[in-house]
């Protein structure tokens, strides 16, 4: 029995050991029919089968121990646990464990596991977890994990995780967190993070934090906090904090804070917040809007105070300025030393020196000008005309 199970030994050892040519196809077969025990470079087999440098491979299902970087194997299925130093094979459905990588021409089905690297030049549907990078050509669906960077030229629905960069060509779907950057050529959807910049081609869409910019080039939507800036090629919505601003080159809509500055070129609705300037332009204001600075758009509604200045085509509610109010039309209540009407105002102004083209309220200060009132254009203390 020893002598027996000596020889079988030796010539497995020599079967693996044996360094053939890149077409060769010997192996040490153990079983009936492709299946069972098979050493060296078997093309079909089921069970454990063990080579030195897998070439030319079509099928395995079980176990597969390769020991150096395969060949060329476009067209092999593997079906099971495919381990060693460099793992590969055209189709990898189950489980790869690799010590330089684990690669798949079309596609990664399963867990795939490296120190290194685990690259599909196809998709990758499971989990891929490399300490280097873990890198698909086209779409993955599940978990992508990579100490540097996690990256696919496709879309990944899932969730993308790298210590440096996270990058798709396509859309992100789910949760995708970088060290530095996370970027998609596609849109953002779901949760994603990066501990410096944030970047979308299209929309970004659920909680979007960056550590020092969130940016998307079209909308965004729900929670997006920048560290510096937070800013959209399109419109604004939801909770939006920027540690300078928050721009939005379209309507901004919900509750936003701008250290610096909160601007929304096509509009706001809400909450606004900027240190310096809350501004849309010539677009309408609606909501609440408080600044240390300025306040200016086209139409205003709503509570609006500014620091040294709130200014609007047009203002209706109450608004109030340590420095002055400007408008063209004016309806409700405005407070500040130099309240400046240059049209209509209904409604009441106090302030030092309050001026309105024609008046059809009260204006209460030191001085007091309605163009409106004949005689009585130019009076102290109060003018009123209804």
């Amino acid at each position: 029995m020893n002598r027996i199970l000596s020889t079988v030994v030796g010539a497995s050892c020599a079967a693996l050991l044996y360094v053939a040519p890149a077409n060769a196809r010997q192996s040490l077969d153990l079983g009936v029919n492709h299946v069972g025990l098979s050493i060296g470079n078997s093309q079909r087999w089921t069970g454990l089968r063990i080579n030195f440098r897998d070439h030319d491979v079509r099928r395995v299902d079980g176990l597969n121990v390769t020991i150096w970087k395969p060949g060329d194997n476009p067209e092999f299925v593997m079906n099971g646990i495919a381990a060693g130093i460099w793992p590969a094979a055209g189709t990898l459905n189950g489980l790869g464990i690799g010590i330089g990588g684990v690669t798949a021409q079309y596609a990664i089905n399963g867990f795939a596991l490296s120190p290194i690297g685990a690259v599909s030049q196809g998709s990758i549907n499971g989990i891929a977890i490399a300490g280097l990078g873990a890198v698909a050509q086209q779409d993955v669906a599940g978990l992508l994990v990579a100490g540097l960077g996690a990256v696919t030229q496709g879309g990944i629905r899932g969730v993308m995780l790298a210590g440096l960069g996270a990058v798709a060509q396509r859309d992100m779907v789910g949760i995708n967190i970088a060290g530095l950057g996370t970027v998609s050529q596609g849109s953002m959807i779901g949760i994603n993070a990066a501990g410096l910049g944030l970047v979308a081609e299209h929309d970004m869409i659920g909680i979007n934090l960056g550590g020092m910019a969130a940016v998307a080039e079209g909308d965004m939507r729900w929670i997006n906090i920048g560290g510096l800036a937070t800013v959209a090629n399109g419109n604004v919505e939801g909770l939006s904090i920027g540690g300078l601003a928050v721009v939005g080159t379209g309507y901004v809509r919900g509750i936003s804070i701008g250290g610096l500055g909160v601007v929304g070129t096509g509009g706001y609705d809400g909450i606004a917040i900027g240190g310096t300037a809350v501004g849309t332009g010539e677009a309408p204001l609606r909501g609440i809007a408080l600044s240390l600075g300025k306040v200016d758009s086209g139409r205003a509604a709503g509570l609006l105070i500014g620091g040294y200045r709130v200014r609007a085509e047009r203002i209706d509610g109450v608004s109030a300025s340590a420095v002055m109010l400007r408008s063209h039309g004016f309806g409700g209540l405005g407070i500040a030393p130099y309240n400046e009407v240059r049209g209509v105002q209904r409604g009441i102004t106090i302030g030092i020196f309050n001026r309105a083209d024609e008046l059809h309220g009260v204006q209460i200060g030191l001085l007091n000008y309605a163009g409106n009132n004949g005689t009585l254009r130019w009076l102290p203390l109060i003018n009123a005309h209804f």
